[in-house]
């Protein structure tokens, strides 16, 4: 498939930023074959200005941030960080995040910050109308503070590998012709 894939539709994740799953086979909205992209998935993303997004964790998959344009905060913690630790990535900079680790995007200038997310295994997101399905991603409600306080407890389930699998058939089937 020779064709042109452009930034175009960028919509509000859960964790207040905007991603246009424009190279992402695997995300419901994408439009793309679902065999197109096996090992990597990319979306564009906006941090809009002196904004951060809520913490979150994506416990299967290890995302590599590459800023585009601007500058931005990331702060992370995994599990073996006793605390969080942030990174500035500037213009033409990327940071990895590895599956499992929380971390929170922090846009602390006047400009939105213009982001990649290329992240492997590719990122899976499945929506039937209105309703989330699955995400790969976990949004948090609690700010740091809070979880140290908690002993790190994310004060929810996170999802576990059947039902990974499980949404990963179901995008899928739903790719295959005449359907």
């Amino acid at each position: 498939m020779n064709r042109l894939f452009k930034i175009t539709k960028p919509f509000p994740a859960d964790d207040g930023t905007l991603v246009d799953p424009f190279l992402n086979s695997k995300d419901s909205e994408s439009g793309l074959s679902f065999d197109l992209l096996d090992g990597f998935s990319i979306a564009a993303g906006t941090i809009a200005p002196r904004t951060r997004s809520k913490i979150h964790v994506m416990p299967f998959v290890t995302q590599v941030t590459f800023v585009r344009q601007g500058a931005i905060t990331v702060r992370m913690k995994g599990r073996l960080d006793s605390v969080p630790y942030p990174i500035s990535v500037k213009t033409n900079e990327a940071i990895i995040t590895e599956a499992g680790t929380l971390f929170q995007l922090e846009n602390e200038l006047d400009v939105s910050c213009e982001v990649l997310y290329i992240v492997s295994p590719a990122y899976l997101y499945e929506k039937s109308g209105e309703t989330l399905v699955y995400d790969d991603s976990v949004v948090l409600e609690h700010e740091w503070d809070k979880l140290e306080s908690v002993g790190w407890s994310l004060g929810r389930e996170l999802p576990t590998k059947e039902q990974r699998l499980e949404a990963e058939r179901r995008l899928a089937a739903r790719s295959r012709p005449g359907r």
